[in-house]
């Protein structure tokens, strides 16, 4: 019985992390490109708003 919990909260936990990981990523790698394209309409460089890596 015990067993069996631990595998389903193994399972839950694992989709979790690998949402948020995801959902990371996405936020990260497409923001700046959106911030650039509709927001600043590629006025600036990416060094002029100090978000160069």
């Amino acid at each position: 019985m015990v067993v069996e919990f631990l595998m389903w909260l193994t399972l839950f936990a694992s989709i979790t992390i690998a949402f948020s990981t995801f959902l990371l990523e996405a936020i990260i790698h497409d923001s700046t490109a959106y911030d650039m394209e509709f927001l600043w309409n590629h006025q600036y460089t990416l060094e002029e708003l100090h978000l160069d890596r």
